[in-house]
């Protein structure tokens, strides 16, 4: 096993666990401009990593009682949905041009991303002023992050936790939970398009996974002596950098990490 994979995941973890987000907006860039892992093998093989670190973290806030399920469920009525139609979309792109499409798509969106949660910065006290919105909306929400994170594996927490944030009259460990435990259900369901489509890199997340679980913990467990504002901050200002390069660039060189066989390569 090499050990790039695993120091990316050991970083992004760490980020993770301080901040609350920047999972799918860190590591999917991380895995094309560090490690040079195909944007279409990045895209697949972060959702099943999202998948395996959110059942940690959902789980956490599940046993706490901090989630709202009805929130949950009705987010999922959309993005499961959502999630197929993104796959389906990325399936329907000609080969020798989704790598650079997804890339450049990725940028634009890790540039929304930062400056959402620039915005959630500015945002204090809201939850006590708002209504819980109508189901359709957050279904149409759901339906939304489900594209997102299918096509890109970011949405699920920068983008979708600074909507709760302005929109739902949740306290913010309870929106914590629902965000994760939703991403959960999300990027499960996004996991197996991918695979489907040969575009998961089992491997490649195993060795990831092996940094990305410890990291989480030990930035869970730093979380409250750390500045987390200036955090997020920093967090925002590098992801928009980041989406930026990503945006400009076409699809990469191949590092020889990505060598590692893709499920269903040649399909």
């Amino acid at each position: 096993m090499e050990i790039a994979p695993a120091v990316v995941g050991l970083i992004v973890g760490v980020v993770v666990g301080l901040t609350s987000t920047g999972g799918g907006a860190l590591l999917t860039p991380a895995l094309v401009l560090v490690l040079g892992v195909p944007a279409s093998a990045a895209i697949g093989s972060d959702v099943l990593i999202a998948s395996v670190m959110k059942f940690f973290g959902g789980g956490f806030y599940a046993l706490r009682r901090e989630v709202h399920w009805p929130t949950v469920l009705r987010l999922a009525v959309g993005s499961i949905p959502g999630a197929g139609v993104g796959v389906a979309l990325l399936n329907r792109l000609a080969v020798d041009e989704i790598d650079t499409i997804l890339q450049r798509s990725l940028g634009a969106v890790l540039v929304v991303a930062g400056a959402a949660t620039l915005a959630r910065l500015l945002v204090k006290g809201r939850s006590d002023r708002v209504s819980m919105p109508r189901w359709p909306a957050t279904v149409a929400l759901g339906f939304g992050t489900g594209v997102l994170v299918a096509t890109t594996s970011v949405g699920s927490g920068s983008l979708l936790l600074c909507v709760l944030t302005c929109f739902f009259p949740l306290g913010p460990a309870t929106m914590v939970g629902t965000d994760l435990v939703h991403a959960l259900f999300l990027s499960t369901a996004a996991t197996v398009g991918h695979l489907a489509a040969g575009r998961v890199n089992v491997p490649l997340a195993a060795s990831v996974l092996v940094g990305a679980v410890p990291g989480v913990i030990l930035g869970a467990r730093f979380a409250s002596g750390m500045p987390e504002r200036a955090l997020r901050a920093v967090l925002a200002v590098l992801l928009i950098g980041i989406g930026v390069s990503l945006a400009l660039l076409g699809a990469g060189p191949t590092h020889p990490a990505a060598a590692l066989a893709v499920v269903g390569a040649g399909r």
